[in-house]
This record gives structure tokens, C-alpha cells and sequence, in this order.
């Protein structure tokens, strides 16, 4: 029994404030990408877990096993299984690899035991595990505020390709938030992008794009914004940092130029791809 867990991009995120509650308050046009984990179940005696690559996820960072015992604690199933992660989507790379794979095992075990969950039962479950779970669960376009449990769902009429490249080190979510500074911070303006997506305007999508986060994450991995000159100078018409980093997205409308961007990349750094944002 098999799942896909598709990744996320952030096209325009705008830390707005940091609430008493110690969380940010987010204003974020997300979108599903193509690119995917895939999860296995296999039926067992007791519960284990795999990974390919083996990149020995840590039992309290490991969100598959995390969200299982959470369903498992509420709707009282029994059965036990081996979960085996083909794993494609890279950590620390503001994709939503962890969040993906704890959305696709949600809604997984949702429609396995026919649970009926309602889209707010599973927000609820999702938001304890991670604020990008609730967008995963979906995987549609959406606006998304609050800390990421507010979703406004939108069409996009905008078609382009995203080169998407991680530099070889990742940027910590906790230390990316923790450290930012509010008097400088960039705000960018997330209703027209929203725009942009929406009326296939794409240069507007250009000028509007940002990302608050982008200028802190540069500061810990410097490769960051190296990687953005790289794919500027690859024939990209804009390339900016997507979630809290460190993957660094580079767009075009034209697919050879994705090409050859990828080309160019693959063999210097981990983790290359092109990729198309998910409508269906």
C-alpha cells in the first residue's frame, strides 16, 4: 500500500509579526510542486520504519511515525506496520518533506480505515506536528495565515517552470525564525502575487515575489544567494529562496532554459531539479 507526498514551494512568504505565543503570525502564497516522497505500508507485528536513502531521521524528528501514533492515540486502531520512506524530498530545504510525508500519512490512514475526517479534524492533527501540514493535506494553492492552519484555497492560471537547487549545507526552521529582526525585515507583498498566479501575469508574479526569511537564511548559508546569481546567469528570470531555506528556486516560462539550468547545477550540488507547480 502506497502513497505520494508531494512537496511545497512558498512563492511569497511575509513574516508578519511574532505573537505573545512565541509563534509567527504568516502571510504565504503556497503552492504543490511535482516532486514527491513515497510512503509504504506493509502489515506487521510491530512497528518499524525505513528509509532510501538511509538518512537516519531521529525517532523525535521522524513526522511519519509522529503522526502515525497521533491518529493511532485518537481513532484507536490496532494494527502495527513497517513504513518504508523513498525519500526524494530533502530536509532543512523549506520543500516540506516532513510535512508532506505527515499530511500523506494522515490522510492515509483517513481513507484506509474510512475514518471520514473532516477537513478540519485533520488541520487540527496536522498543526500539532508541524505548520506546514495543514497546506500539505490538501495540496492546492492557497493563501495561508495564522501559523498556518488558515487556508484559502485559489486557482493558478500561471504557467512556469521552477528550478529548484539546495546548497550543501540546510537552514534550521527554529534558528531561520529565532533570529530575525523585525526592524528590517522585508515585508513582501503576498496579495499580488496571489494576483499574478490567479490572472497569468507573469511579470507582475516577478516584481511581487519575496520572501522574509531570504536575508537571515543568507546570513548562515552564504551559498544561498550565490546560487541566485548562478541561475540568474543560467537565463532564469528571477530566483528567490522558498520557506525558511535553504532551496533556492529559480523561474522561467521556458523549459530549455530549466534545462540547461539543471544541466549546469546537477553535478555540483545535492539536490537539482525542475518542476511545475501541481494544479490537479
Amino acid at each position: 500500500m502506497k502513497t505520494k507526498a508531494y512537496g511545497k514551494v512558498n512563492l511569497c512568504l511575509d513574516v508578519v509579526e511574532k505573537r505573545p505565543d512565541g509563534y509567527h503570525e504568516l502571510d504565504s502564497v503556497m503552492v504543490p510542486i511535482e516532486a514527491y516522497d513515497e510512503i509504504e505500508f506493509t502489515l506487521a507485528e510491530e512497528m518499524s520504519f525505513s528509509c532510501v536513502p538511509d538518512i537516519r531521521i531521529r525517532p523525535e524528528n521522524n513526522s511519519i511515525l509522529k503522526t502515525f501514533e497521533k491518529m493511532r492515540s485518537i481513532y484507536g486502531f490496532k494494527e502495527n506496520y513497517h513504513i518504508h520512506l523513498n525519500k526524494r524530498i530533502p530536509s532543512q530545504a523549506g520543500l516540506g518533506g516532513g510535512s508532506s510525508d505527515a499530511a500523506a500519512v494522515i490522510n492515509w490512514i483517513d481513507q484506509h480505515y474510512q475514518l471520514n475526517m473532516s477537513d478540519q479534524e485533520k488541520i487540527d492533527i496536522g498543526v500539532k506536528i508541524g505548520a506546514d501540514v495543514p497546506f500539505c493535506l490538501f495540496q492546492r494553492p492557497a493563501r495561508v495565515n495564522g501559523i498556518g492552519e488558515k487556508l484559502r484555497f485559489f486557482d493558478v492560471g500561471l504557467d512556469l517552470w521552477i528550478v529548484l537547487v539546495q546548497p550543501h549545507r540546510g537552514v534550521s526552521t527554529r534558528q531561520a525564525f529565532g533570529t530575525l529582526n523585525f526592524d528590517t525585515l522585508m515585508h513582501p507583498d503576498t496579495s499580488s502575487v496571489e494576483n499574478a498566479l490567479t490572472n497569468n501575469n507573469y511579470p507582475l508574479f516577478l516584481v511581487s515575489i519575496g520572501n522574509s526569511l531570504e536575508a537571515n537564511a543568507i546570513r548562515m548559508v552564504p551559498d544561498i544567494a550565490a546560487l541566485k546569481q548562478r541561475l540568474l546567469r543560467l537565463g532564469c528570470d528571477k530566483a528567490m529562496m522558498t520557506g525558511s531555506g535553504s532551496v533556492v528556486m529559480g523561474f522561467t516560462k521556458y523549459e530549455e532554459v530549466a534545462d540547461r539550468a539543471v544541466s549546469n547545477l546537477k553535478h555540483q550540488y545535492r539536490f537539482v531539479v525542475k518542476t511545475k507547480i501541481r494544479t490537479k
